[in-house]
């Protein structure tokens, strides 16, 4: 294989957690990953192809984008994991005073609580959500560093002019243990349902087949 190594298949694919309603134990799904490239132009590039096939089918989506840098960042400015992406989805069904209590309830501090105020209740355009962030995340090596990824995709992709919003999200998680960089979702804006396509960058996956330090990042499409 020459590296990096681009490639997609659709085919049958297997899960292993319990089947429900809308989600089969076996289903079809369109995977796109590179391989051997810490590049984030490859992130660009999977959130081109996104954008490109939602076009092609007449579907409008929002294409949401985090870093796992970022939430590991607020986990050490607060010094306690704190599952901030439950507070923050929480906000518009409970309101903050709620959220707060409930962090409160969790255990956490008073002062790690203020801390979290500003994230909690980070809005605006993606350029000001980044601008907070970086003020937050100040003493935060991984989490400036997450934000500076965010950044250099979020810009480019403003100067590709894509037919699909893109939004930074916090609230935005996707399975933790698994991602190391960026992490992608895309949400039907005229329907409702759930996550339509999702993804993101993982630096150690690779060595779980024996074969150690090869970045990838990839998409799937259900």
């Amino acid at each position: 294989i020459t590296f990096p190594f681009k490639r997609y298949q659709i085919q049958p694919v297997r899960r292993a957690d319990r089947p429900q309603k809308g989600r089969y134990r076996e289903f079809y799904q369109c995977d796109a990953d590179v391989v051997g490239s810490d590049s984030l132009l490859n992130e660009v590039e999977l959130m081109q192809i996104v954008d490109t096939v939602f076009t092609r089918f007449g579907i409008r989506v929002c294409i949401k984008i985090n870093n796992r840098k970022v939430l590991s960042g607020i986990a050490e400015i607060i010094g306690e994991i704190v599952d901030i992406t439950v507070a923050i989805d929480k906000l518009d069904k409970i309101g903050l005073d709620n959220v707060n209590a409930e962090l409160k309830e969790k255990g956490i501090s008073d002062e790690a609580i203020a801390k979290l105020q500003p994230i909690i209740l980070l809005s605006g355009s993606n350029e000001e959500k980044l601008a907070t962030l970086k003020e937050v995340l100040a003493v935060s090596e991984t989490g400036l560093k997450g934000v500076e990824e965010s950044e250099f995709i979020l810009s480019t992709l403003k100067n590709l002019g894509l037919k699909n919003e893109i939004e930074l999200d916090l609230t935005l998680a996707r399975g933790l243990n698994y991602y190391t960089g960026a992490i992608f979702e895309v949400k039907a804006l005229d329907v409702q349902i759930g996550s339509i396509t999702g993804g993101g960058r993982y630096d150690n996956l690779t060595g779980v087949f024996g074969m150690a330090g090869v970045s990838g990042v990839g998409i799937s499409f259900g």
